[in-house]
């Protein structure tokens, strides 16, 4: 992401938590950020462009760093869940997005809470299908509620009200809240005690919009533009991944690890934000191939 860019962001976000959405508007950025109208609709279109950059570069963050977490580790390891929940926690804290949330839904935009609902179904059902990973597949029938239980005690015990007082960390929350799951999903799967259906949430979930083809073209052109000032390993790494993806049947297992590496070569440096899309796109198309869930 250029600076100019992420200045923007920064400004809009700091305008929507003070003054509130519907409060904000676009030469209230400017303003903020310091830059011409023609630099801020060189970006973005709208204030609600904005928010929703805002929103994706946190979910594919979030995204990322899951998939990292679980690279050569045991996916049924209830620790490895645990902590890839806590990931999300701590970028969303991170990048102050929980009173950003509050500024949506108060706003009443339809556009904005759909983007959140829609985040939010995407996250129950990545988080019933890794409690069945974790539990078992005799508890698939039930992960779909135990997952908004889940949520629902972390949203709870997150409450001001509640958290300010005990002064407890994200990750010691997570796992207080994974052993009230473990008590009580396999006694919901044995009494086949369930509500719900992940179906349900399932129908607003995307599928990828980008093709094999596709990738490997934006791959390449990043390649080719920052090629002089990449290091060798990275270069190599790149160039193994396109080979493998002009295969006919590209091998996922190998591909899913070396594309961990990439965020690690990537973390802290100019090309990030354009090579986290470029990763987070890969990931998407080796879950359409059936690669272990993130």
């Amino acid at each position: 992401m250029s600076p100019k860019k992420r200045n923007i962001l920064e400004a809009a976000q700091r305008l929507f938590i003070e003054k509130g959405f519907r409060s904000t508007s676009v030469n209230d950025i400017i303003e903020e950020a310091k830059v011409s109208k023609g630099t801020f609709y060189n970006y973005f279109s709208s204030k609600n462009e904005c928010i929703i950059a805002i929103l994706e570069n946190a979910r594919e963050e979030t995204s990322i760093k899951r998939r990292a977490v679980h690279t050569q580790q045991n996916v049924s390891d209830v620790n490895v869940l645990s902590e890839q929940i806590t990931i999300r926690l701590d970028i969303y804290h991170e990048h102050n997005l929980f009173p950003l949330f509050s500024s949506i839904i108060n706003s009443q935009d339809v556009e904005l809470r759909d983007l959140i609902k829609k985040n939010y179904f995407e996250e129950i059902v990545w988080l019933s299908n890794r409690l069945v990973d974790v539990f078992g597949e005799q508890t698939k029938d039930v992960g779909t509620d135990c997952a908004v239980l889940l949520l629902g005690m972390i949203q709870q015990l997150r409450h001001p009200w509640v958290s300010q007082p005990a002064n407890v960390s994200f990750e010691r929350l997570i796992q207080f809240v994974m052993r009230r799951i473990e008590s009580i999903i396999y006694d919901m799967a044995t009494t086949k005690d369930s509500l719900l259906k992940k179906s349900a949430f399932e129908l607003l979930k995307e599928e990828s919009t980008l093709t094999k083809e596709e990738i490997i073209e934006r791959l390449e052109s990043f390649y080719f533009q920052e090629k002089n000032v990449l290091p060798v390993n990275v270069i190599q790494a790149i160039e193994f991944i396109l080979e493998e993806l002009s295969k006919e049947k590209p091998r996922a297992f190998l591909l899913e690890k070396i594309v961990p590496t990439l965020t690690e070569a990537f973390m802290g440096s100019q090309q990030e934000q354009k090579a986290t899309n470029i990763i987070y796109n890969l990931w998407e198309l080796l879950d359409t191939w059936g690669v272990v869930r993130k």
